[in-house]
């Protein structure tokens, strides 16, 4: 059985680090990642106690970057699925910013994505 939302963005976000992975939920597996845990990532930012929105930003771009040499920058025609809503429901409003940050940095590289929103909901800032 193929699932029709078959890669999905998900993102993890502690006060210390950012992680976004992209899955394929035909099998359960993670695709592509990117994390400020990695030394490459890490040691070319200055996050300190917390990592910001800038931080997400390069996230999103390596990320950007590790599904264009996967072939996966389209999702295999069907896009990546993100359901901003929700990400900023579990991880809290006041991660917004990085949340927002990571879709517009894929969004701006070339990664073809399928945003889901919910119209009673705005959490995606004014810009």
């Amino acid at each position: 059985m193929t699932v029709l939302k078959r890669y999905v963005l998900r993102l993890f976000i502690s006060l210390k680090y950012i992680t976004a992975n992209v899955v394929d939920r035909n099998n359960g597996r993670i695709v592509v990642t990117a994390s400020t845990v990695e030394h490459s990532i890490k040691n070319s930012l200055e996050c300190g106690r917390s990592c910001n929105a800038k931080a997400a930003a390069i996230v999103g771009e390596v990320l950007a970057m590790r599904l264009k040499v996967e072939g996966l920058e389209q999702g295999q025609g069907r896009g990546i699925h993100v359901d901003v809503d929700k990400e900023v429901e579990k991880k809290g409003f006041k991660n917004r910013t990085k949340i927002w940050a990571i879709v517009n940095s894929l969004k701006n590289n070339g990664v073809k994505l399928l945003l889901e929103h919910n119209d009673d909901n705005t959490s995606r800032p004014s810009y």
